[in-house]
């Protein structure tokens, strides 16, 4: 594997978008904590004199609960970035589009579900910024073997090392190639 193309993987493959929501959710979650740490604190009883305790006591508090606020501003304001710029949203859903796309022509063809997962949430961000995903994918381009023209007419769009298709008409079924077979032949003899 190049340089160039480790890098083109490590930059798509993280999803920007998710990867903003989880951040707000864990920035939530430490700022929780820290601010519960600040009254378990209030409870402590050392075996120093009272007034160092007080000290102690009230420094401690102090930090953990600027600590607690600094991550309060962070994911205000991320919350507020993600939910209010429509344009930078837009932006890290397209971005997060296209790493999918590129994510689907470099399957290997081990697993049709994988696939079939990544096609899923392809729709689901196409749908979020108005998107056609049909637009996006070419399947005669995957990286993995192609599919035998008996089978690209049913029609199966992937195929894997196991004999299972990627079929249906949103890519969201999966049938073996024995049973699309089967199919074409009912169909056929009809």
């Amino acid at each position: 594997m190049t340089k160039q193309s480790e890098y083109m993987e490590a930059f798509f493959g993280v999803e920007l978008n998710q990867k903003f929501e989880d951040m707000i959710s864990e920035l939530k979650d430490a700022e929780d904590n820290l601010k519960a740490l600040s009254a378990q604190i209030g409870t402590l009883n050392q075996n120093i004199s009272p007034e160092e305790f007080r000290e102690v006591l009230k420094e401690c508090r102090a930090i953990t609960y600027e600590n607690a606020q600094a991550i309060k501003d962070v994911r205000t304001f991320l919350d507020f970035y993600l939910k209010s710029d429509k344009t930078s949203t837009h932006i890290i859903l397209e971005r997060d589009a296209y790493m999918k796309i590129y994510q689907i022509f470099k399957w290997d063809g081990s697993d049709v579900r994988d696939l079939k997962r990544w096609i899923k949430e392809l729709r689901e961000i196409c749908d979020k910024i108005g998107l056609n995903m049909r637009d996006l994918i070419n399947f005669k381009k995957l990286t993995a073997q192609p599919v035998p023209d008996d089978l690209v007419k049913f029609p199966v769009y992937a195929l894997d090392r196991q004999g299972w298709c990627l079929t249906g008409p949103a890519f969201d079924m999966v049938m073996h190639i024995d049973e699309v077979r089967e199919k074409i032949e009912e169909s056929n003899s009809s």
